[in-house]
C-alpha cells in the first residue's frame, strides 16, 4: 500500500484496512453547534441542550470542538485530568479522557491554546479520530460545540454533522455573522440541515421579527429556507449559572429557559438518526487539523 499523502488519505486507508470496525453499531443523531461570532452563548446552548436531550432518555456525548478556546468543562464545573491533547500526543485512550457528569451528559474536553496542536502527525491523528468514532458509536446523540466564526475548523465540523445549529442573538453584528456562516455552509454544500436558535431574547415577538427578516434574506440570496429551532429568553439565572460553573438545568430544570431548551431537544429528535458509518470522519479529522 502506498504511503498516505496527507491526513485525509491516512484516514481513508485506515478505514479500508479495518473492515467491520463500526459494523452493527446503532444509528445516532449528530449535531454541530456553531455561531458566527463569540459572546452569543453558544457553549451555554450546547451544554444545556445536551442536558435537555439527556432528560429525554438519550445517552449524550458532547465534544468540545472549540479546540483553541475550550470551555465546556467550565460550564460543567469540571477540572478534567486529561484532554484531547493527551489522546493525540500521549496515546491516552479516549475512554479515559471522556468526563462523566452527574447531569447525564458525558463530554470530551479539549485543550485551550496548545500551540503544539498545530503540528499533529498524520498517523497519530488518524488513529485518534478512528478511536473517537468507535467510542461515539455507543451513544444516542453526538454533539460538537464548535468555535465561533467561519474558520476551517468550524466549517469542517459542520460538514461532519448531519444537523447544524447556529446560535445568534438579537444584536446586528450577531445576525450578520450568523448569516455569513449560513452563506458559507450553503455555498460550500457543508450541510443541508441548518437551524437557528435565537438566544437572550427579550420577547418572542422581537425574536420572530428578526427571524422573519433573516429568512427573507436567506431565501432571496441563498435560495434556501432556514429553520427556527427555538427562542431562548433572556434570564439572569444564566449569568448566575455561569458564575457558579453549573449548567442552568442544575439550578432550574423547570423554568422558562429550561422549558425552551427541552422544546429544542424535542425538535432535534424529530430528525432521523444516521448510521455512524455514514458520518464524514474525514471532516472531523480536518476540523482538528485546522485549529
Amino acid at each position: 500500500m502506498l504511503a498516505p499523502k496527507n491526513q485525509a488519505d491516512g484516514l481513508r486507508n485506515a478505514a479500508a484496512s479495518s473492515p467491520g470496525h463500526l459494523k452493527n453499531k446503532k444509528a445516532l443523531r449528530c449535531i454541530a453547534i456553531a455561531s458566527g461570532k463569540g459572546g452569543v452563548g453558544k457553549t451555554f446552548v450546547s451544554v444545556n441542550t445536551a442536558m435537555a436531550l439527556a432528560s429525554l432518555g438519550n445517552k449524550v456525548l458532547l465534544i468540545d470542538a472549540d479546540l483553541g478556546l475550550a470551555n465546556v468543562d467550565i460550564l460543567m464545573g469540571k477540572n478534567p485530568e486529561h484532554t484531547l491533547h493527551d489522546a493525540i500526543f500521549h496515546g491516552t485512550p479516549i475512554k479515559d479522557i471522556v468526563c462523566k457528569t452527574e447531569f447525564g451528559v458525558d463530554f470530551l474536553p479539549a485543550s485551550s491554546g496548545e500551540r503544539d496542536m498545530l503540528n499533529i502527525g498524520s498517523a497519530r491523528l488518524t488513529n485518534v479520530v478512528q478511536e473517537l468514532m468507535a467510542y461515539a458509536a455507543d451513544y444516542d446523540i453526538l454533539m460538537f460545540d464548535c468555535g465561533a466564526g467561519i474558520n476551517k475548523s468550524v466549517t469542517s465540523f459542520i460538514a461532519a454533522a448531519p444537523q447544524t445549529l447556529i446560535v445568534m442573538t438579537m444584536e446586528p453584528t450577531s445576525i450578520m455573522d450568523a448569516y455569513a456562516l449560513m452563506k458559507v455552509a450553503r455555498q460550500d454544500k457543508l450541510s443541508e440541515n441548518i437551524s437557528v436558535v435565537l438566544n437572550m431574547v427579550r420577547s418572542d415577538e422581537q425574536g420572530h421579527k428578526v427571524f422573519k427578516n433573516l429568512t427573507k434574506i436567506s431565501q432571496n440570496y441563498l435560495y434556501s429556507p432556514v429553520n427556527l429551532l427555538g427562542i431562548i429568553p433572556y434570564s439572569p439565572l444564566v449569568h448566575k449559572a455561569v458564575l457558579n460553573r453549573k449548567p442552568l438545568f442544575a439550578l432550574d430544570s423547570k423554568g422558562e429557559v429550561a422549558t425552551r431548551l427541552k422544546q429544542i431537544a424535542g425538535r432535534i429528535m424529530g430528525d432521523p438518526a444516521v448510521n455512524i458509518n455514514d458520518f464524514n470522519a474525514e471532516a472531523i479529522l480536518k476540523g482538528i487539523m485546522n485549529i
